[in-house]
């Protein structure tokens, strides 16, 4: 690939930080106004946790740069692993992509309230694919920069919250919305820390686009750490001000939080400025996700776990047919979703269901990947950084999951196992088929002549 078309540390940190805020933060109050302001309990451990596993895949791809990965350092462990690896990092992957759809529809909905409606949002989500995936096909450099930009955009009200938001700060309206659960404190908390994790799902995407950047064993690292540690400061400030803004009920019901704070601060003008802002970031992020959605598919078809066509890319490493068909799988699901929303569901509930489901299918994926570290330099005094940035990231995926409605826990048990049966009938096929070659063409003995 012409390193003219690679990525540099700028437009790296950008990808990091905008595949995590771009769509991360856009509905996040929204959500989280359910649960209180006790949420920030629960960001600050997915802080916690989201930085080791940022320091896991920085030095992951410093020792060992690979395409693809979680898929590619799960692979390390065995093949079983990295078979169920790729199955559920790609499908986390594109199916958590339609969040990013939905949080751009309901942000231009301030200028076209006919994206209220289940059926007009569905169908503008779905042009929205199809425009993002021929982005993706133009090249790395062209999402890249998308992303930066959105990036800058939605900065601008978050920041502004984050910064500004104190002056309109109600510490009593705050404690009013410490637990707006039906929850104890305590499982309110494991409660918020599944939907903050949506917030830094893609801390390992420059380590999957590795094949994208110029200098991947530097630029790599440097980005990861800058783009987690950035999202989260945000994150954290942004979210717990509005928790002092406004009553929890209000922000739950809300379909463009940042306009309405960045409305309250300068008033309602300001509000068609924000989510034109926003919703162009959530789409950037979107059209970034789908690249990393295509590399994981790269890396997954030449380990042998997808079809070679997911593996087929172009002269600048595009994987045309890969984007392609996670289009058309985005569409079909889109589609369902806007035919459940006819039924009475809003896309604030929509949005939650699809960060829990994407969450908990990237938690296996992210555990091999510290499992991964911790096997590849060993556990001794030496490497303790490591030791510990993978052992601390190893029980943030058990909290994580501890967290889970019971039914989603289930289901990611069952899918997670299931895909280990998938894999045993491949192997199987494969061994009939090398015990037929083999049978054809029988190695010469060495005992004759």
């Amino acid at each position: 690939m012409a390193s003219s078309k690679k990525i540099g540390l700028i437009a790296c940190t950008g990808i990091v930080a905008g595949n995590m805020m771009g769509s991360g933060i856009a509905l996040l109050p929204a959500n989280l106004a359910k649960i209180g302001s006790i949420a920030l309990f629960g960001w600050l451990i997915t802080l916690i946790g989201a930085m080791s596993l940022a320091y896991v895949f920085a030095r992951l791809t410093t020792r060992d740069p690979q395409v693809g990965g979680p898929i590619a350092y799960a692979g390390r462990l065995g093949p079983a692993f990295g078979f169920q690896t790729a199955v559920l990092y790609y499908h986390a992957n594109w199916i958590g992509n339609l969040a990013d759809c939905l949080a751009g529809v309901a942000y231009l909905s301030v200028f076209f309230p006919a994206l209220n409606h289940p059926i007009p949002a569905g169908i503008a989500s779905i042009v929205i694919i199809w425009i993002m995936a021929l982005v993706n096909m133009m090249g790395g450099n062209w999402v890249s920069r998308l992303t930066t930009l959105g990036l800058i955009l939605v900065l601008v009200p978050v920041i502004g919250t984050a910064v500004a938001g104190w002056h309109w700060f109600d510490p009593a309206l705050y404690q009013a919305n410490w637990n707006t659960s039906t929850q104890t404190d305590g499982k309110a908390v494991m409660h918020s820390i599944l939907i903050c994790l949506w917030a830094f799902v893609g801390v390992e995407s420059a380590a999957v686009s590795s094949g994208l950047v110029k200098n991947p064993q530097r630029t790599v690292p440097i980005a990861t750490m800058l783009g987690t540690a950035l999202a989260g400061v945000v994150y954290i400030l942004a979210t717990q001000v509005m928790s002092g803004m406004f009553p929890a009920d209000v922000m739950a019901k809300t379909g463009a939080p940042f306009a309405a704070s960045t409305s309250l601060m300068v008033g309602s003008w300001a509000a068609p400025v924000v989510s034109a802002f926003t919703a162009f970031a959530c789409l950037a992020a979107l059209g970034s996700w789908m690249m990393l959605v295509g590399q994981a598919g790269v890396r997954a078809a030449r380990d042998g776990n997808f079809p070679k066509i997911y593996g087929e890319v172009d002269s600048h490493g595009v994987p045309r047919k890969g984007i392609i068909l996670s289009a058309i799988k985005m569409t079909l699901l889109m589609a369902f979703m806007t035919f459940m929303s006819s039924k009475g569901s809003n896309s604030s509930d929509i949005f939650g269901e699809l960060i829990g489901i994407a969450v908990l299918l990237t938690m296996l994926p992210y555990f091999y990947s510290c499992v991964a570290l911790i096997r590849m330099e060993g556990a001794s005094l030496r490497n303790i950084v490591s030791v510990m940035a993978a052992t601390l990231g190893c029980i943030f995926c058990f909290i994580a999951l501890s967290g889970a409605e019971n039914i989603k826990l289930t289901a990611t048990f069952i899918i997670s196992l299931s895909i280990l049966m998938f894999y045993a009938r491949k192997q199987g096929e494969h061994e009939k088929a090398y015990a037929v070659q083999l049978k054809k063409n029988p190695p010469p003995d060495d005992r004759l002549g």
